[in-house]
Parts: C-alpha cells; sequence; structure tokens
C-alpha cells in the first residue's frame, strides 16, 4: 500500500454471497442494478425496494467468476437474507453472510490493478467502488476470517470523500424506507436501469425518471462554522428544505427539496441548519439542478 493509498476499516459492513444456476435472473428481477450490466472487478449501486419504489436495502453489488457478492451495512443484513429468502421460493439461489473483513482504499490516482479482481491469495478479493467518479479511485477490499493488518484509520478522510462526491449509505444518511432511488443520487451513480425491465418497484422509479419528478436531492452542504449533528433540519426562511447527514466538520451530505432550496437561492433568503449558515452545491459528477417546482 502506498502513502497515497488511505484505507479505513468498514466494521459496519458485512458481504452476502449469492449463487446458484438462477442467481443472475433472480437478482436480475427484483434488484435496482442491471445484472447483465456488471462487469467483473467493479462494486456497484444496487437496492432492493418496495412495490411503492421506496429504498428498503440498499448496497452495493459485484460479481466473480463464481458468484454475486453484496456488500450491505451489518444492520441491514438479517432483514436483506430473510427478504431475499422469500423471494427466491424454488429457485437454484444459495444466499449466505459471510465472515469477510472489508476495508475500503482509495486514491486520486489510477491503479493498474483498478478494475479487475486481483486474487492476491484464496482470501483476498479486491474490487472498484464504482459509485466514485475520477479522480477518486476507491477500492474495496475483501479479506475472509483474517484481521485487517494495522493502519492509521482516515474515517475523517472517507467521511469526506463521500461528502464530495455525495454518496448517500442508509444509517448515516436516511432511513429505509424513507426515500425513492432518485433522491439519494442513484440515477446519477447508475444504480438504476430503465432499460432491463420489471423488478419490484420498477414501474414508481420509471414513472419519476420519466416526467421528470424527483425533487429530493443528496447535496453537499458547507457551513461557515463547524455543522450540526445527523438529522438537523435545514431551513430558509422559517421553511424546511431539508435535513443533514454525515457530518465532517464544516461539510455535510445534505437530502434536501431542490425546488425549495432554488425558491430560497432565487429570493435571496439565508440557509441554515440550526443558525450556523449554509451553501449547497450540487455533488461533483452529478448532472442535476436547483430548480423550483
Amino acid at each position: 500500500m502506498t502513502e497515497n493509498q488511505q484505507p479505513v476499516f468498514l466494521s459496519n459492513r458485512t458481504l452476502i454471497t449469492i449463487d446458484g444456476t438462477d442467481a443472475a435472473h433472480f437478482l436480475q428481477t427484483i434488484i435496482t442494478t442491471d445484472i447483465d450490466a456488471i462487469k467483473t472487478g467493479g462494486m456497484y449501486a444496487g437496492a432492493l425496494l418496495s412495490p411503492q419504489g421506496k429504498v428498503l436495502f440498499d448496497f452495493l453489488i459485484g460479481r466473480d467468476e463464481k458468484r454475486f457478492l453484496l456488500d450491505i451495512a451489518q444492520e441491514l443484513a438479517d432483514g436483506f437474507i430473510r427478504r431475499l429468502s422469500l423471494y427466491k421460493l424454488r429457485s437454484d439461489v444459495k444466499i449466505e453472510q459471510t465472515n469477510h473483513n472489508i476495508i475500503s482504499v482509495f486514491t486520486e490516482e489510477n491503479s493498474q490493478n483498478s478494475g479487475k479482481i486481483l486474487e492476491k491469495d484464496d482470501n483476498t478479493l479486491i474490487f472498484q467502488d464504482k459509485r466514485f467518479k475520477k479522480p477518486a479511485n476507491v477500492l474495496r477490499i475483501y479479506q475472509f476470517n483474517k484481521h485487517p493488518q494495522p493502519f492509521v484509520n482516515h474515517k475523517q478522510k472517507w467521511d469526506d470523500l463521500r461528502i464530495e462526491n455525495g454518496i448517500a449509505e442508509s444509517g448515516s444518511d436516511f432511513a429505509p424506507a424513507d426515500v425513492f432511488p432518485h433522491d439519494i443520487n442513484y440515477d446519477q451513480i447508475s444504480g438504476l436501469s430503465f432499460t432491463k425491465g420489471c423488478y419490484i418497484g420498477q414501474e414508481v422509479i420509471s414513472r419519476m425518471q420519466h416526467r421528470g419528478t424527483a425533487r429530493r436531492r443528496v447535496v453537499v452542504a458547507t457551513g461557515a462554522l463547524p455543522l450540526p449533528e445527523a438529522g438537523t433540519e435545514i431551513t430558509a426562511a422559517g421553511k424546511v428544505l431539508g435535513t443533514l447527514g454525515t457530518v465532517a466538520g464544516n461539510h455535510a451530505i445534505a437530502l434536501v427539496r431542490i425546488d425549495r432550496v432554488a425558491n430560497a437561492l432565487q429570493a435571496g433568503e439565508i440557509i441554515s441548519a440550526n443558525g450556523v449558515a449554509l451553501t449547497l452545491a450540487i455533488p461533483q459528477n452529478a448532472h442535476f439542478t436547483f430548480s423550483a417546482g
């Protein structure tokens, strides 16, 4: 590991494997990610939705030559496995939670190892986290039945990177069953397919896409002073625009109504969170705008 690579042990994540002859078809018909578009060596944003289109479980999904791998928050894993087991019926699908340690390593330099799985030994896999665009090059390392090697834990820099790129995760930034995938920018980070056919909640999110009705979005909040804790309301002229998510000093992920933000900006109103003045910005590599409804 070079000096510019900054590792974070993600103790709140776990890995689920899904294999069997029906695994690809099974996943294709229930989750938001296009299974056929997953390239070996990449971890892609994915979600399992309710029939009403709300995000019940958010995760990363990748594949190797034998199976699919799903990287998910530890607190969601049991419920996710139970839900998948209900859907699989008599399909030839095996679902198993593993005891891999999960480490994220990120650097702004391109790596010759990006985009393919590295198997240093039988117990280690390395994938590229496809939620992040250039110049960030983020890797996910999965070590089976091992303790991570000692390193300095750059949790602050990991939060900074997620905030800068507008990468929201449940628990830290939103509650399950409370957001549509558009709200958390899944259409911006290739977490949604609009072409692969039917899956749970697909009709709702396709309608949102084609009608352009997404009004809540994840944006980057920057404060004039250190920001208050996650969950604090963001307001302007007494109106609630949204809430803060992950906070790192003066910066935070914010889930806001972009039409209300646009109206506040047009009116010249001060946007703040618990008295701290804020500026709100579109995450780098996102392509929506603050637009009035």
